[in-house]
């Protein structure tokens, strides 16, 4: 039997994803399972004893109905049994049709109902979202909750020789940086947090985090911080994370990887629901704050959540020996 899974096309949600992966796997323990995925995503899933295999695609490839139309009729050659969609687009699931997959499970968003052969209702509960996909398979394992990620020994020796290439020891990784500008930490707040800190610090990102990694370094005078946003592929930056001490996590996909290494992670939540799409771990806590920061003007006094300006670095410290030492 073959199982293709179209892939969610964000790093964070495709971490959300593998507990959905390995279940499925462990259903079908002789089918191949083959992830269909945008090329960013991919190294989320390298490695990983329930994948076997990892067909990626670019955001070009995948835009415009033609090359849609074209990736669907390729897949083909596939020969999928069965095909199941982890996106709610219309895209995704027109792309299982005309793959010709035998069944085709999804949710019934964007009026897609008829290139499904399985039609999930989608539920108006609020539920983690690596529920949100088990319930494709009606998985309720207690023992998949949290995803884990696999690095080879290899990659691991690459980490450790890379570190000292920079000069680093045990870093604290720092994701700071998100897609939205709303759930990114401020520089000042982030600053007040490590100055005064015998640590080294480590800040990752995308391509597009460069110049703002850039500002916080020149910022962070006295501090040993180094920026590499956007020098390494995914999966080496994977590798080099899982070579830090701990990581403190803005609302992004960074946090959710550095959860599913096992890493300590601190992760702070403003705009985003942690109920749906916080990161899981047994090394993991999150710190929920306001957000936007209204400063002095703040008139929002909710026991449930800190204020960012507020969060001192002893509270980090407080939360890293926490989740360290369960």
């Amino acid at each position: 039997m073959r199982i293709g899974v179209y892939s969610p096309n964000w790093i964070g949600d495709s971490v959300i994803a593998i507990p959905f992966i390995q279940s499925l796997k462990d259903q079908e323990p002789d089918a191949e399972i083959v992830i269909i995925c945008k090329d960013w995503v991919a190294g989320v899933y390298d490695n990983h004893p329930a994948v076997d295999k990892i067909i990626p695609f670019s955001k070009i490839q995948l835009t415009g109905l033609i090359n849609i139309i074209r990736i669907g009729l390729d897949l083909k050659e596939y020969d999928f049994d069965i095909f199941y969609t982890l996106t709610d687009s219309f895209r995704s699931a027109l792309i299982l049709w005309l793959s010709n997959a035998q069944r085709r499970y999804g949710y019934s968003t964007q009026m897609r109902s008829m290139f499904l052969t399985d039609v999930v209702p989608i539920s108006n509960k609020i539920i983690h979202r690596s529920k949100k996909y088990l319930n494709l398979i009606q998985s309720d394992s207690k023992n998949l909750d949290v995803p884990i990620i696999h690095l080879t020994n290899s990659e691991n020796t690459w980490a450790e020789k890379e570190m000292e290439k920079l000069g680093l020891s045990k870093p604290v990784a720092l994701f700071p940086f998100s897609v939205a500008n709303n759930r990114t930490i401020p520089n000042k707040v982030l600053i007040n947090w490590i100055r005064k800190s015998n640590n080294d610090y480590l800040v990752f990102g995308s391509e597009n985090d460069i110049e703002r990694g850039e500002r916080l370094i020149n910022v962070c005078g006295g501090i040993s911080i180094r920026s590499i946003c956007g020098e390494y592929p995914l999966r080496e930056s994977i590798a080099l994370i899982s070579a830090c001490k701990y990581a403190l996590a803005a609302d992004s996909g960074l946090g959710h990887i550095s959860a599913a290494l096992g890493l300590p992670t601190i992760s702070f939540f403003g705009i985003g629901i942690d109920a749906e799409t916080a990161p899981a771990g047994e090394n993991t806590t999150i710190i929920k704050h306001c957000s936007p920061c209204m400063g002095d003007l703040c008139k929002d006094h909710d026991e449930n959540r800190s204020c960012i300006q507020e969060i001192s670095r002893s509270d980090i410290e407080v939360a890293v020996n926490r989740i360290t030492n369960q």
